[in-house]
C-alpha cells in the first residue's frame, strides 16, 4: 500500500487544529489531574494535543499488523487507507460522545489553510 501523501499529512494537521478549536468552543477541554491538590484543571486543546492524545491513541490499535504488532506510532508510517480509517474511528467516537463533528479537510481547505 502506498504511503500517505503530503496532502494527507497537511490535512491531518488542519483536522487536528480544527478539532481542537471545536472541542474548546463546545466546552470539552482536557482535564489534568494534579495530585498535590487533588483537583482537576481544564486545559484547552491544541493542534498538537489533539494529534498526540486523540489521533495517535486511535492510530496505534487501528494499524496493528504483522509488520507493526504494536501499531504505527508516527503519522509518517501511515498508508493512504489508514489515514481514512483513523479519521473514521476518531470522528465516530468524538461526534457520538460530544456532538462535535469536523469533516476531514479536502484539498481546497488544506490549500487555504497553508496560505493563511
Amino acid at each position: 500500500m502506498a504511503r500517505r501523501t503530503e496532502k494527507q499529512q497537511a490535512a491531518i494537521e488542519v483536522y487536528c487544529r480544527e478539532l481542537a478549536e471545536a472541542l474548546n468552543d463546545a466546552g470539552y477541554e482536557m482535564k489534568a489531574f494534579f495530585e498535590a491538590t487533588s483537583s482537576k484543571v481544564d486545559i484547552p486543546w491544541t493542534q498538537e494535543s489533539v494529534k498526540e492524545i486523540l489521533w495517535k491513541t486511535v492510530q496505534r490499535p487501528a494499524t496493528i499488523s504483522d509488520e507493526f504488532p504494536e501499531g504505527k506510532k508516527s503519522t509518517t508510517q501511515l498508508d493512504i487507507m489508514e489515514v481514512d480509517r483513523v479519521y473514521s474511528v476518531l470522528d465516530r467516537h468524538i461526534s457520538s460522545n460530544t456532538g462535535v463533528h469536523i469533516e476531514f479537510p479536502h484539498e481546497e481547505r488544506v490549500n487555504h489553510e497553508n496560505r493563511t
